[in-house]
């Protein structure tokens, strides 16, 4: 049915077309001016026109909007994908600044531990060395008193060799033993209360 009408409208369009050519070789004729006419050239031009708003209405028209439609919906589409890619992309970023912010946090976190441990570990070793110097000064210390009382004996002992010695000297006679070291044990004792005072 539709291709009938075509048909139709396409034998008035050639028909009109061929009488239009008549008209416009007797108007070449006469050589008239553009503004110059006749009102039944005015009508068929009227009527050209609107078959051919017809036509292009019925055959161009709406495949045109068609077209046009489609196009307008894939580019909607493409900015609704754009916004959503967009959307994903900011939540992706903030998820990624979230854990970026609970990384350096976290490393903070760390970081004062270690500083902590260090700093626990520095007074623990400073202690032990404190100790350790203690512990070797009270050793040396006790090293000498042992050696000076070692030393006081030798020179007691040495002291008492040198009043043996005196004696035979002076008296010029040697006493025995025991009386010796009597005498010499005395006189020490002496010397030690002295010193001592």
């Amino acid at each position: 049915m539709k291709m009938r009408g075509f048909q139709w409208i396409l034998w008035i369009g050639l028909t009109a077309v061929g009488l239009s050519a008549r008209a416009a070789a007797a108007a070449e004729e006469a050589k008239p001016s553009v503004f110059e006419g006749y009102l039944g050239e005015s009508i068929w031009a009227l009527l050209w026109f609107g078959i051919l708003l017809v036509v292009l209405w019925r055959f161009a028209w709406k495949p045109l909007l068609k077209g046009l439609s489609g196009r307008q919906e894939y580019i909607e589409r493409q900015i609704t994908d754009a916004e959503k890619t967009r959307s994903d992309a900011s939540k992706v970023l903030d998820e990624y600044g979230a854990k970026l912010a609970d990384a350096e946090r976290q490393g903070r976190v760390i970081i004062a531990e270690r500083v902590k441990d260090a700093e626990k570990q520095a007074l623990d070793v400073h202690q032990k060395n404190q100790s350790d110097l203690e512990a070797m000064k009270s050793r040396a210390q006790a090293e000498l008193d042992r050696e000076k009382i070692e030393a006081e004996e030798q020179l007691w002992d040495q002291a008492g060799d040198i009043i043996l010695r005196l004696g035979t000297e002076v008296f010029g006679k040697n006493l025995g033993d025991v009386e010796n070291q009597k005498l010499i044990a005395e006189a020490i004792a002496r010397l030690r209360d002295r010193s001592a005072k």
